[in-house]
């Protein structure tokens, strides 16, 4: 485990949205180095569009610096330096920006950063702030993205390229991604998802479920995760119509587009949405499931992804039905895997088949894949990198 360094993560969702792979993983490393949350850079049109709303108050703005975590603190880039595409702005407001963030490195006494980049567009920050390395994490084929033309598709290719040529790590979550983003970089390594293994075994332990689960009735058919594109909603659609007396439970930030199918999935009676909940009660609404769904759309997108869900689902030891995504297929042993014709069916199945022995053996497999052994071998790479380079 490395020690005693700085990380600067620039993430591409807030620190308070729905806990993702990257807050696992530095909430982790923050327990021996400092770790600066970067949240997402603010677009010109987005602050000029919140200010005509309402929605963004200047003198109601949270502090840009704050404390989260023991050595984990969060920035938030100032709304008077977005990121506009016109110059002479964008060269100022970038240079705005990266004054004020080196100046909040300063408070903290931070030391020359590891940085740790998530999305293509970031790479503009690299060589910014004289950092020992440089981290690409790759968790998606973000290329793979409906609503890309062919031509906006292989630039953003062309991109991801050469900042994988340029980071000086590179971890992938999924086989795929490692096939397909591999070859880029000798230094890419497969870092697939993991669980807070301890969390939910606490949460095991704790006979009491949130209230707004408990008050529905049982079976409790659910999905616990962010709600958005990569989601099939018209399987859930028809999985609510065929049976009725199964209670379908979302739990998760809703981000679906509002086209029919979304709005009668929202229609049906049996369909109950519980939005978002803090990382730490996600356990609790997990265990009071019956059944764990991952109803995914085949596609690009979902042919790279490692969910998260699916450690999560495994490590409360409760039964997993999904679409036949690779990520899933790859856990076939412990995971039903049904096309859309047969989802009912297998759910039906699982519910059968489900007793302690089947439950104790999927939390065993979920404790193979703690986020802590995830943590450790990212660790050791970085600590192995920068040991060559000095």
């Amino acid at each position: 485990m490395i020690a005693g360094e700085t990380i600067l993560c620039f993430a591409p969702d807030p620190w308070d949205d729905i806990w993702r792979n990257r807050h696992q993983i530095m909430s982790r490393l923050a327990r021996q180095n400092l770790v600066i949350y970067v949240e997402p850079r603010p677009y010109l049109r987005q602050v000029w569009a919140g200010l005509r709303s309402g929605a963004i108050r200047p003198l109601r703005a949270r502090p840009r610096l704050r404390k989260v975590l023991s050595n984990l603190y969060v920035y938030t880039p100032p709304l008077w330096a977005p990121i506009s595409g016109r110059e002479p702005l964008a060269s100022l407001f970038a240079r705005l920006r990266r004054r004020d963030l080196r100046a909040a490195m300063r408070r903290l006494g931070a030391g020359r950063p590891i940085l740790w980049l998530v999305r293509p567009d970031q790479a503009d920050v690299i060589g910014q702030f004289g950092e020992k390395a440089c981290v690409y994490q790759i968790v998606d084929d973000y290329a793979g993205y409906g609503g890309l033309t062919p031509e906006r598709r292989a630039a953003f290719l062309e991109r991801e390229r050469r900042l994988i040529e340029r980071a000086d790590l590179v971890f992938v979550t999924s086989p795929a991604l490692m096939e397909s983003k591999g070859g880029h970089n000798p230094r890419t390594y497969l870092v697939p998802n993991g669980v807070d293994y301890e969390a939910f075994s606490r949460a095991l332990e704790d006979p009491a479920l949130p209230a707004d689960l408990e008050a529905l009735p049982r079976p409790r058919i659910g999905y616990v995760g962010a709600l958005n594109d990569k989601v099939d909603y018209a399987l859930l659609r028809d999985l609510a119509r065929a049976r009725r007396d199964w209670a379908i439970v979302l739990v998760g930030p809703w981000a679906v587009r509002e086209d029919a199918t979304g709005f009668a999935l929202r229609q049906e009676p049996n369909v109950h949405i519980l939005g978002k909940k803090d990382v730490a009660l996600v356990p609790h609404y997990v265990k009071g499931l019956d059944i764990c769904l991952m109803p995914y759309k085949l596609n690009e997108w979902t042919r790279s992804i490692d969910p998260l869900k699916m450690y999560e689902y495994l490590a409360a030891g409760r039964p997993v039905v999904s679409t036949p995504i690779p990520a899933a297929v790859a856990f076939a042993q412990w995971v039903s895997i049904a096309d859309r014709e047969r989802f009912a069916e297998a759910v039906e199945a699982a519910m059968a088949q489900d007793d302690e022995v089947a439950r104790a053996e999927r939390r065993r497999v979920a404790a193979q894949h703690s986020w802590e052994a995830r943590v450790e071998f990212i660790a050791s790479q970085l600590a192995a990198f920068l040991q060559h380079e000095t």
